[in-house]
């Protein structure tokens, strides 16, 4: 019979359940699996005895919130806790504090920011225990966490982290689970965003993106909105992130993300405390579509920044789990981390954050024969990768503009040319575009995720925004820019000057615009006599005249 013995509370839970299955592959672990019934727990007990041919498995009731509970733990002898029964929004380090007092590790599943950052409350008293309490050994932040340090590894300095997380729609949903994705819908979030501390908003922020693996499979477009973990508070100092750390998960049936997304909004308001209450209500809605979606799932980490020849480039690590097997996935950290305590292979006592404690390899090796598969990659920046060796002969402040991988704000001055007539001065209103100005401030704001870059211009006290991002079938090997319903593919050429843009395509609400209606863009990029980064923009439409027309230069605003 193995020595180590581990406690698994919520051992016959969604995650629970997985958590003891992979345990059970090691002679070396011997397991009692706590729950509040004792059927499920006895029924699972037995069946990973016979599974594996052992019978240092066993079933004990225990209630965290029942009377005695700290007695009837005391009395399975513990060496090491994992504590598997959220939801962890709002609650309190009773188990903690219990496993410290008695001398035992305590390693959770809790995924809630406040639970998972406030574990170090207990750090002293765990260190004069000689123990580790480890809070958030799951998905985030443990995984998460050893996957930026993969990525970053050869990175001089980090602009960005982006993480996304979407399951299946066959998941199964455990009430703790809605319960606390609930708890956070239409509450404010703290974010790290342009270099500072910002407001956001719980499952807002809505998009959608497209996630898979580098040059391989796909979940297909998904929407996805602002969720709360312990990333978002852990990793801008842990990381000396400069400019953005994002996290956010979406819902594979649209329908329910976007009804989500609605009642994010009476929250917002004030009109409703919060939908945790109505976790019950809403899961057997969820249940109701549940045939719509997939049993695939998938997660990814962007990790942007300045390599060692201080040049930008985007990390990449996608990961795609089939057949069932995500709910797997949050599982795996716990039992690496268990399983490293009784191999005596980690030194690490006190009570923290489970980040920089396992490897992705370590996590990631648990998913031995699950349907799960991950890879990382590297891109460039857009017009970096879209221009190729000719990128290498622009001029410096033109180069430099372009050569941003998690965002830049570049300022200077600009003259603006109206719209040229009634007509024009519609069609330009519907874009957003500025009217006539001579020599006012202009800003231009750069964010880039999943490989967009979002362009926030600011001329005078007049704000317009486009996105680029790399042109696909017809329009490969160019470069899509869109205003709201109305996108362009151009060609970027490099010249001795700099770069010019030219018209190639054009959609209207994602239908191909027959040649006479495309408009007359005329781009140019190119370094003026004092050595700054100068833009020349004009925007006309045939038989309209022209829309607008913005000229001036930029350079790098000063870092906060």
């Amino acid at each position: 019979m193995a020595d180590f013995r581990v406690v698994v509370i919520g051992g016959s839970g969604v995650f629970g359940a997985r958590v003891c299955r992979l345990l059970a592959r090691d002679r070396g672990i011997a397991m009692v699996i706590a729950a509040r019934r004792v059927a499920p727990a006895e029924a699972l007990a037995a069946s990973l005895r016979r599974a594996q041919g052992r019978d240092d498995i066993v079933a004990a009731v225990l209630d965290v919130d029942a009377a005695g509970w700290t007695q009837a733990l005391a009395e399975l002898r513990p060496a090491a806790v994992i504590h598997a029964a959220g939801p962890f929004q709002g609650a309190d380090y009773r188990v903690a504090d219990t496993c410290i007092g008695m001398g035992a590790h305590d390693v959770d599943l809790a995924d809630a920011s406040g639970f998972v950052c406030g574990i170090s409350t207990l750090d002293g008293a765990a260190r004069a225990a000689g123990v580790l309490a480890a809070s958030g050994a799951s998905s985030v932040p443990a995984l998460s966490a050893a996957v930026v340090e993969l990525l970053s590894a050869d990175l001089t300095r980090i602009d960005a982290i982006d993480i996304a997380i979407s399951p299946g729609n066959r998941a199964p949903r455990g009430r703790a689970t809605v319960a606390a994705i609930l708890s956070y819908v239409g509450h404010r979030l703290r974010l790290w965003r342009g270099g500072a501390w910002r407001d956001g908003v719980g499952w807002q922020d809505l998009h959608r993106r497209d996630l898979s693996l580098p040059g391989g499979d796909s979940l297909g477009w998904r929407w996805f909105a602002l969720c709360d973990v312990p990333d978002l508070t852990l990793f801008p100092d842990r990381y000396a992130v400069r400019q953005r750390v994002a996290f956010h998960a979406g819902l594979e049936v649209a329908l329910l993300h976007l009804g989500l997304w609605l009642l994010s909004w009476p929250v917002r308001w004030g009109w409703i405390a919060s939908w945790a209450p109505g976790a019950g209500a809403l899961r057997a809605a969820a249940d109701v579509v549940y045939r719509l979606g997939s049993d695939r799932g998938g997660m990814l980490v962007d990790v942007a920044g300045r390599d060692a020849g201080d040049r930008a480039v985007t990390r990449r690590w996608r990961l795609l789990a089939e057949a069932g097997d995500g709910p797997w996935i949050p599982a795996l950290a716990s039992v690496a981390l268990v399983r490293k305590l009784a191999r005596g292979a980690i030194a690490v006592r006190g009570a923290m954050p489970c980040v920089g404690l396992l490897s992705d390899a370590e996590i990631l090796a648990e998913a031995e024969g699950l349907a799960i598969r991950w890879a990382d990659d590297a891109v460039r920046p857009l017009y970096v990768h879209n221009l190729g060796a000719a990128y290498d002969t622009l001029p410096s402040p033109v180069a430099q503009l372009h050569d941003v991988a998690g965002g830049a704000r570049w300022q200077g001055r600009a003259d603006i040319e109206g719209a040229s007539g009634p007509w024009a001065w519609m069609v330009a209103h519907l874009f957003g575009f500025p009217t006539a100005a001579a020599d006012v401030a202009a800003t231009v704001e750069f964010e880039v995720r999943d490989g967009v870059e979002t362009w926030r211009r600011r001329f005078g006290a007049h704000r317009f925004a486009s996105r680029q991002y790399a042109g696909h079938g017809a329009a490969r090997g160019l470069i899509v820019e869109r205003f709201g319903a109305v996108a362009f593919a151009m060609q970027a050429e490099a010249t001795p000057a700099g770069i010019a843009l030219r018209l190639r395509r054009g959609w209207l609400f994602g239908v191909p615009l027959p040649r006479w209606l495309w408009p007359r863009i005329a781009a140019t990029e190119r370094v003026d006599e004092v050595g700054r980064f100068r833009f020349d923009v004009a925007i006309a439409l045939p038989g309209i005249g022209r829309l607008v027309r913005y000229r001036g230069w930029l350079e790098p605003a000063p870092t906060p």
